[in-house]
């Protein structure tokens, strides 16, 4: 699977989880991350600033509030500053996520 264009590895990465490894562009107040997954990854619960994305390719299960949301290719999602979550995602799944603020900092990025 390949969404995103070749060009798209010459953009700063973090790793996000082990076994992620995000390309991530910076600029005022806030982050945009682009990410394809190629085997099923479990994302522990954590928060953060505000959060928006959009699933491209796949699904996406969300868990906020102790509810459950699957989200598939074409639908967004938001998730408001400080909300524990965590999700599960299905290999195959391609997604665009935006972060308000600074989600990871220069020093973390290669």
């Amino acid at each position: 699977m390949t969404v995103f264009p070749e060009w798209f590895k010459a953009f700063k990465h973090v790793e996000l989880w082990p076994g992620m490894d995000m390309a991530v562009l910076s600029g005022h107040g806030g982050q945009a991350g682009f990410q394809e997954i190629t085997e099923e990854t479990l994302v522990p619960e954590h928060s953060h600033a505000g959060q928006w994305g959009v699933i491209l390719e796949g699904q996406v299960e969300f868990t906020m509030n102790g509810q459950t949301h699957v989200y598939k290719k074409g639908e967004y999602y938001h998730i408001p500053a400080g909300v524990p979550h965590s999700a599960k995602i299905a290999a195959g799944t391609a997604f665009i996520d935006v972060w308000e603020g600074v989600r990871f900092p220069e020093e973390r990025m290669k």
